[in-house]
Formats: C-alpha cells, structure tokens, sequence
C-alpha cells in the first residue's frame, strides 16, 4: 500500500533551513539507481519544525533519508531523523521497529486499542467520532424518524431539513446502529457511516457550521 513509511527529519536551529533544506530537495536530481531505490515519488509536506517525507516501502524510505542527510552534509546543515511505519488496525504512526499485526489476534487488538481511543476522544470532547448522515426524500420523513429515534433512546441526533446527523463513540458502533436503522428507514432514504463532521453534541464548543459529508462533491 502507497506511503505507508514516512522519515521525519528534525533539523537543528530552524532559522530558515527548512525552507533551505526544500529548496535543495527541489533541486536535486539522484542518479538512476537511487532513483531506483527511491521509487516513483517521495512525497514531502511540513509539520510544524519537521519535515516530513513519505515512501510507498521501508527501502524507499530509508534511501530518501540518506538523500537528504548526504543533501544537508553537502550544504553544512544537520539534522535528526526518525523512522515510522502506518499500523492500519490502529491508524497511528509507529517507530518502524515496532512490528505490524500479522495473525488475526494481533490485528483484533490493535482493532480494538483504535476503537477505545475513539470513544475516549468522543467522550472527552463531545465531539462524535464518527457519525450517521441519514438522507430523507421529504422533510415530514426527518421530523418523523427524528422523533422515532429520541424515543427509542438516541440523545446524539441533530436535523437540519432533510439530513439527520446521529453522533456514535466509534466506527464499530457507528456500523452496528447503521445495521439497525437501515432495517426501519423509509425505502427512499439513505444512510452513510462516516468520519465525525465535528458537530460538538454536547455543546462544548464554538463552532457554528458542521458540513455534512458528501453534500459538496
């Protein structure tokens, strides 16, 4: 799976050299076996102090980060680097030296770890996680399945015309309610699992404007 390896490289005293240091990536060429072992592309973006490279495999990887450390050693400059590897079943960066899940166990733990934190953050921030965006064909559907909901219980719900939004702690949570609702929506609406618009539902914040998913494109 594409970049699924990224090196953070810290650079000492940032008092323009990050902005060197692009400078000199964007104009170096590699000879044909570093580009080789390089791959198509590395991509690069900035994070705050870092800089921040990603690579489709661990070997991309690692000669992008000798590319760029022979870089600043030709130019004066010096840095730190750190390696890290994308745990699917966790989303979250981890040093590479920390092994992927490779038996269905590991993968259902790390599953899981994902599934707590995501309802701690919703807890903590009364901001769902990931919610339900459920599409009505008429405004009396909505009002009507709005107040279906709150009597059987859902306190996370929000209509705006013919949306409702249902908050849930998770995404396996946000699956299970979608089984059992798509069961008593009418035959023409539908609904969609998806990440958290940032609609905080316990009215913790702010914010005025939630976009609700897909309503864009």
């Amino acid at each position: 799976m594409a970049e699924d390896w990224r090196v953070t490289v810290m650079l000492e005293e940032d008092d323009g050299r990050r902005a060197r240091l692009l400078a000199l990536l964007h104009a170096h060429e590699v000879d044909g076996e570093a580009r080789h072992r390089l791959g198509e592309r590395i991509a690069v973006s900035v994070s705050g102090d870092h800089l921040l490279l990603y690579a489709d495999t661990e070997s991309a990887a690692r000669e992008a980060e000798q590319v760029v450390s022979d870089i600043l050693s030709a130019d004066g400059l010096k840095a730190d680097f750190r390696l890290d590897r994308w745990h699917h079943g966790e989303e979250v960066w981890e040093d590479a030296g920390i092994p992927v899940p490779s038996t269905a166990e590991e993968r259902q733990t790390e599953h899981e770890k994902l599934e707590e934190q995501e309802a701690a953050d919703s807890r903590a921030t009364g901001v769902a996680e990931w919610e339900l965006r459920i599409e009505f064909a008429s405004h009396r559907d909505s009002v009507e399945f709005a107040r279906r909901l709150k009597e059987q219980g859902f306190t996370h719900v929000v209509r705006r015309s013919l949306f409702l939004l249902v908050g849930t702690l998770n995404r396996d949570e946000a699956d299970t309610v979608a089984g059992q609702l798509q069961r008593e929506l009418p035959p023409d609406a539908t609904i969609h699992v998806e990440p958290g618009s940032g609609l905080s539902w316990e009215r913790r914040s702010n914010r005025v404007f939630a976009v609700m998913g897909g309503l864009a494109s």
